[in-house]
């Protein structure tokens, strides 16, 4: 890992350890393997596959009895007490469970089954916590690799054009705020998206190609080191015109010569006429030369 480097001492950060998260994990198997009502929990996400640290939440599921579960369900909140104290609790939508924040900032994700509701045996990338009535696979799961072959991500080139052209009126309206807002978002939505296609990342835990705006917590770890420095090799963005003219001159010098030698590479079609009216009228409009290396 990149040695992390700051002008802040970070000394909450440097001394964190896992050691918080597992005694979480220990708590739960006492408290809901105490619990009759409980028949089954096992961990997913990122420590059931071997990627959790420090500042990984918590992921648990858990399997109610069938005759147990209506009445939990409508006071699951109630456990939580027990399990590790809430500062704030963030019910999921349709489901008995939710995202849990204690005094600590611990962060834990818990959701609440009844019995045969679902099939544990079918989740990929699970640990076994306890098991009262046999429900779970005797052993951890993996997750299968989702890393393939480079894909062309069409969606991500169309949308950089979109976004190159569109941002001429930003300028023209004189609004410094969503012009350099809007740099960091064609870098996420668009250059993120591409790096990891070079990868053949078309979907890991963090990213998904169907989500425009994917907020994630990881990122180096599915790019190389080439692709990691072009990232921070950009230009900071403050709440100017000319920085997010900057920004956008030199997104598009990082992206377009890529994203052309991605599609070349795959035989992928090149939006060649989109390409051209958003880069002229970019630079028409702005009195910009993009001067895009070949």
């Amino acid at each position: 890992m990149a040695e992390l480097r700051s002008r802040y001492t970070l000394a909450g950060v440097r001394s964190a350890t896992t050691q918080p998260q597992e005694e979480l994990a220990l708590r739960v198997i006492e408290v809901l393997g105490d619990d009759d009502r409980m028949l089954a929990a096992y961990l997913v996400g990122g420590f059931a596959v071997g990627q959790g640290d420090a500042f990984s939440d918590v992921d648990l599921q858990v399997i109610v009895a069938a005759d147990a579960y209506p009445s939990f369900a409508a006071s699951w909140t109630s456990i939580l007490d027990r399990i590790a104290a809430p500062a704030h609790v963030q019910p999921f939508f349709g489901a008995a469970g939710g995202s849990v924040i204690t005094a600590d900032w611990l962060h834990y994700d818990v959701v609440f089954h009844a019995e045969g509701s679902v099939d544990p045996g079918t989740v990929e990338g699970m640990v076994p916590l306890f098991d009262k009535a046999g429900a779970l696979p005797g052993a951890p799961v993996p997750r299968p690799d989702r890393q393939g072959d480079p894909v062309f991500p069409t969606a991500a080139v169309e949308q950089f054009f979109y976004m190159l052209g569109n941002m001429v009126s930003v300028v023209g309206r004189n609004e410094p705020i969503p012009l350099t807002n809007g740099v960091v978002i064609v870098r996420d939505m668009c250059l993120v998206k591409l790096l990891l296609a070079e990868q053949g990342w078309e979907t890991t835990r963090e990213h998904t190609f169907g989500n425009p705006f994917p907020f994630t917590k990881r990122l180096r770890g599915y790019l190389t080191d080439e692709q990691n420095a072009l990232l921070e090799s950009l230009p900071p963005v403050v709440a100017t015109i000319d920085s997010g003219i900057e920004g956008y001159v030199a997104l598009a010098r990082a992206f377009i010569p890529r994203a052309k030698a991605l599609a070349a590479r795959l035989g992928a079609d090149w939006p060649t006429a989109y390409e051209q009216a958003s880069c002229a009228f970019f630079e028409r409009m702005l009195g910009v030369d993009l001067a895009i290396p070949a």
